[in-house]
């Protein structure tokens, strides 16, 4: 039966189904996309967290790093003066074209520099050479320079147009400046670079950059802690291309101390026109002047010379090869590093030691007749024959001094000849040896200048020793003479006529003077004291300064006399290994000299290559002596003689 009325309850559910299920469908569907929004969003929250915290951190230290950096401030260094505060030695600015590599652009690295050698006029090859030269590979940020000494119209062109040339700066650096050039060369000195490998084991462990100058030679080199300074450091921003925007921070360098020297400036000027008058071009010689109070060195010429200013102009390679290359040897400070048989002014050490040990005395007598037979004891009848520069006569100790006498002074170290009559003992090749090293030969002086040699001073156990042969009679004769293996610098030389000047302790000789500040006040005296004394008997050195004043009145040298200054030398004529003239081996002149010889208070040493002794080497020396005077005197007396423009009562 079937009944009226709507769908049943089964029914209605069966229709209802469909929109239930799409209901669910589209439910589901939608938390699906919420879920995958939520997770984008979060992600993209992660995301932002590490690129703005995390690498934001680290983008602002790099940033920073790269628009900050640290320079060096290279220190002016100390200026030099001579006794009287003339400048010697100064700084001046220079423009310097540098490259930062960090800043330049591997892409336009050969664009960049091809440009820059146009306007410098020069390769790229060159400018690449100077990069690897001078860069620092612990420091990627200084600047290397690729040209000093830069022209002010070629530095300002690559400043304008710095955007163009990504890396490239004008950096201003000093440079030094030698006011008199050639005239003082030896004594100052000049500045270079060290290689590599002394900047590595010695230079970089005392703070010095990798480009900095340093003393070669001269003073700036034994001065060098002195004279340097300290560099600062400078704190600037740049931009990408490495231009500079700003300086953030600065520490100043600390300027090098000032040197006061010992030379009088315009002593050495007249000193060098004496002596360059007198030697040839090919030829050399060395003038010392020196207080033997002291030790203090008034003036010191070697020539040639040279001019320290070359070793500032890098770019001028022309004249520092022809420099390197001069068979004059410039560079080469003959003053000190010269080692040259002293001759007869060696007969000053023979003279004090047969003196002092009494093997003889001021009446000891010699007959100078030319010439000195040495027996031969293996062939008796070849003996040799030691000639004298002239027949001089029966002389005393005094009289052979003067006159310079070979024979008196084979006698007196080496010993009288059987049949000579009086007999006398002779000093021997050791005593010799120990009363030379007494007056300072054989071993440096101690000057402050750096490559001093030490002369040589042969004995029996040297020549043993170095030749492998034993020594022999004739080597006694002719080290008594300073002759044979006998060498010495003209320093040594100098030394050893302060030490008989001076007569009791022997001052070391030296150019320092004083440490000044920048207002001219003295920091600190440079002190050098006596490191020997001579222990002679007063009566040795009052007889030797009677032999030396005597010199300048014999026959041969009374022309050269000074008018109010009695003068105490000793004349030396060397002769050393080269061609032979007339049978006669060649000659080098000597002269040394103390003056006033009754109160000394200067001495004059001078050296002649290629010359003699009182033909020579005399003249120069004795018109030193007068110009020390007259300057000496000018200052002293202005109302009677007005002094030179550069002499400062």
């Amino acid at each position: 039966m079937m009944t009226l009325g709507g769908p049943g309850r089964d029914e209605q559910m069966s229709r209802a189904d469909p929109r239930a299920a799409e209901f669910t469908t589209r439910r589901f569907r939608s938390m699906i996309v919420r879920l995958g929004i939520l997770l984008a969003f979060g992600l993209l929250t992660v995301q932002l967290w590490r690129l703005q915290i995390v690498e934001g951190l680290r983008a602002g230290e790099a940033a920073s790093e790269n628009s900050q950096r640290q320079v060096s401030i290279p220190a002016p260094r100390g200026v030099i003066y001579d006794r009287k505060g003339e400048i010697l030695a100064r700084n001046t600015g220079s423009f310097v074209v540098a490259i930062v590599e960090k800043d330049l652009p591997t892409e336009r690295r050969a664009e960049v520099l091809g440009r820059l050698a146009g306007l410098l006029g020069t390769g790229v090859t060159e400018i690449e050479a100077s990069l690897d030269r001078n860069r620092d590979p612990d420091d990627i940020f200084n600047p290397v320079p690729v040209r000093t000494q830069a022209p002010r119209e070629v530095a300002f062109t690559i400043a304008e147009h710095g955007w163009e040339l990504p890396g490239v700066q004008i950096v201003v650096d000093s440079v030094r400046e030698y006011a008199e050039g050639p005239l003082l060369a030896h004594v100052l000195g000049y500045l270079g670079s060290p290689s590599r490998e002394e900047y590595e084991q010695r230079y970089r462990a005392e703070g010095y950059g990798i480009r900095d100058k340093v003393g070669i030679s001269g003073v700036e080199a034994s001065y060098e802690a002195e004279l340097r300074g300290r560099a600062g450091q400078l704190t600037v921003e740049v931009d990408a291309a490495g231009q500079l925007l700003r300086d953030v921070q600065e520490q100043p360098p600390t300027p090098g101390e000032n040197l006061q020297l010992t030379i009088d400036l315009g002593l050495q000027r007249a000193v060098s026109e004496i002596l360059d008058a007198k030697v040839p071009d090919d030829s050399s010689g060395v003038a010392i002047v020196a207080d033997p109070r002291n030790g203090e060195l008034l003036a010191l010429v070697s020539i040639p010379t040279f001019d320290p200013d070359v070793f500032s102009r890098p770019g001028d390679g022309a004249s520092m090869a022809a420099l390197l290359s001069d068979a004059n040897l410039p560079l080469f400070n003959r003053a000190i590093s010269g080692q040259y048989p002293p001759g007869s002014v060696f007969k000053l050490v023979t003279g004090i030691g047969a003196l002092e040990e009494r093997t003889a005395n001021r009446n000891t007598t010699v007959n100078c007749n030319g010439q000195f037979v040495v027996p031969n004891e293996y062939f008796p009848m070849q003996p040799t024959i030691l000639r004298d520069w002239g027949v001089l006569g029966r002389l005393n100790f005094v009289q052979g001094l003067a006159q310079s006498c070979n024979v008196y002074f084979y006698t007196l170290g080496g010993g009288s000849v059987t049949g000579s009559v009086p007999m006398v003992a002779g000093l021997g090749a050791e005593r010799l040896a120990t009363y030379a090293e007494r007056l300072g030969y054989g071993e440096p002086t101690g000057i402050d200048l750096p490559g001093e040699e030490a002369g040589r001073i042969p004995t029996p156990a040297w020549k043993i020793a170095n030749m492998g042969e034993e020594w022999l009679k004739g080597d006694t004769y002719h080290m008594a003479i300073g002759q044979g293996d006998v060498l010495a610098t003209p320093l040594q030389v100098a030394d050893a006529t302060n030490a008989i000047a001076n007569g009791g302790p022997v001052a070391t000789p030296h150019l320092g003077m004083a440490v000044k500040d920048d207002e001219g006040q003295t920091i600190r005296t440079l002190d050098f004291p006596a490191t020997r004394t001579l222990g002679l008997r007063p009566d040795v050195l009052s007889l030797m300064w009677e032999g030396m004043r005597a010199v300048l009145e014999t026959d041969q040298l009374k022309a050269y006399r000074l008018p109010n200054v009695v003068v105490a030398g000793k004349t030396g004529t060397a002769e050393h290994p080269g061609a032979e003239v007339n049978g006669n081996l060649p000659t080098h002149g000597w002269f040394t000299s103390f003056a006033p010889a009754e109160n000394p208070e200067v001495a004059v040493t001078v050296f002649l290559e290629k010359g003699g002794g009182p033909s020579d080497a005399t003249p120069v020396a004795m018109d030193i002596m007068k110009a020390y005077f007259d300057r000496r005197n000018a200052v002293r007396n202005p109302a009677v003689s007005q002094p030179p423009a550069d002499v400062r009562p």
